[in-house]
């Protein structure tokens, strides 16, 4: 639970002019934007009441007394408001540099042009076992191209910032910066802006790198949304009104679409050890999409014999994996998370891993992957899916009881390893998760 007291436990960006929201909000600051008959501000100070974070500082600026006569001190919302009035822009880091002697050691900064639907305790409380200086709300989004993109080391740890637009020859895994964040006070010491205008996604997140501060990411796929524009506050306001943001909140156990990758999603490659040899199916880019917007989650697990074998290490399966990512965001589609067995059991090959040579339990049809996936997604398995085109697949399944679908690409379940039987058989990954979808409606 959140600190009380005088300090705020909270910082909301709220000064935003909203010039391309224009055309909806008028001369009204942006956070003011209404979604469901609800300023977006409102929604965010109602979600800091919901998880017990009840002292909020708002930074304001355009029109800043729309705002404070909406919400005077806060009472009726059962918060203390305090008001950070810039009276000049300074930009997202100069207008928190300005507001850190109202805040506490630690505290969270939220956009008040997002609409967010995020267990403000977890990530809070996953800050405070990292030890970080800052912690960073991070997801894969349907637009990573024009999004700042974070790169993480293999204990979550921020290794770089790559802003968009990002360089043609590099491809980086679909981790985009959410604009939610928890800070250290001490930790921002010399890394915001005392004059001119600064930004802190842009420029403070990179001077904490610089000065070695602690930096990681939290990974998360709770709902949260930039509304800035007519076409994203649309968005926003659809998902919220059809569920989206409640399914995908993690309040009730989560639908999930487990996905094989070669032979389902790519082409099938005898020993894929190289991102240009990775094709999307026809179609897939259109299912994960499609699995996207309906608010399950499209969880890829894989078996990858190949780093056993010696054929690829772990940073070129990471540019394989980045290729992926950079194909599917092309058809405005991700991957939630993507779990990957590395073993293979048989031993004597020229090159091999010898660590990597084992019998596992994460190695499908053992269901060890998608058990990890239940356990860190909060998934409910009687309402979840696997499609692949293999029998392991199939098995791995059916052993943990998924509704199990083979499609016809790939091996089309003609590798005679196991004696399995299907729910469904369809052609292709489109097919499949056009008729699981149906089933859901």
């Amino acid at each position: 639970m959140a600190l009380e007291g005088n300090a705020c436990t909270v910082a909301i960006l709220a000064g935003g002019m909203g010039t391309r929201l224009k055309s909806r909000t008028g001369a009204i600051p942006k956070p003011m934007a209404l979604v469901c008959g609800k300023p977006v501000l409102e929604h965010l100070i109602n979600l800091c009441v919901t998880h017990g974070f009840l002292t909020i500082a708002l930074l304001v600026h355009h029109e800043h007394q729309v705002i404070s006569d909406y919400f005077g001190d806060g009472s009726n919302w059962g918060v203390r408001l305090t008001y950070c009035i810039e009276q000049e822009a300074r930009g997202t880091a100069g207008a928190l540099n300005d507001a850190l002697p109202v805040l506490a050691e630690r505290f969270l900064v939220l956009y008040g042009d997002t609409y967010a639907d995020v267990d403000l305790n977890r990530i809070w409380s996953w800050h405070h076992t990292t030890k970080a200086d800052a912690t960073l709300f991070l997801h894969p989004n349907d637009h990573p191209a024009d999004s700042d993109i974070v790169e993480l080391d293999a204990d979550g740890s921020v290794i770089a910032i790559h802003p968009y637009p990002h360089e043609p020859s590099r491809v980086f895994r679909n981790l985009v910066n959410a604009a939610l964040y928890v800070f250290e006070k001490v930790g921002l010491v010399g890394s915001l802006p005392a004059a001119g205008k600064a930004d802190i996604a842009k420029h403070t997140l990179n001077a904490l790198l610089a000065k070695g501060r602690r930096v990681v990411g939290y990974i998360s796929p709770e709902y949260i949304k930039d509304m800035g524009t007519p076409d994203r506050l649309d968005k926003v306001e659809r998902d919220v009104r059809e569920g989206m943001a409640d399914r995908l909140s993690g309040r009730a156990p989560r639908t999930a679409i487990f996905l094989d990758r070669d032979g389902t999603i790519n082409v099938e490659v005898s020993h894929l050890s190289s991102p240009d040899q990775l094709t999307l199916i026809p179609g897939a880019g259109e299912a994960i999409r499609a699995i996207n917007r309906s608010g399950a989650l499209a969880v890829v697990v894989t078996n990858q014999p190949v780093l056993a074998r010696g054929d690829v290490d772990w940073r070129g399966m990471e540019a394989i994996h980045a290729q992926l990512d950079k194909l599917l965001g092309e058809e405005g589609a991700y991957i939630d998370r993507l779990y990957l067995c590395p073993h293979h059991p048989d031993t004597g090959f020229e090159g091999e891993v010898l660590s990597l040579k084992k019998i596992c339990e994460c190695r499908k049809p053992a269901s060890g992957l998608i058990e990890q996936a239940v356990a860190d997604l909060g998934i409910a398995i009687q309402q979840s899916w696997m499609i692949g085109d293999s029998t392991a697949d199939i098995v791995a399944g059916n052993n943990i009881g998924l509704q199990t679908i083979l499609v016809g690409t790939g091996n089309a379940g003609n590798d005679g390893k196991y004696t399995c039987k299907p729910d469904f058989v369809v052609s292709d990954i489109k097919a499949a998760v056009s008729k699981i979808l149906s089933r859901r409606d």
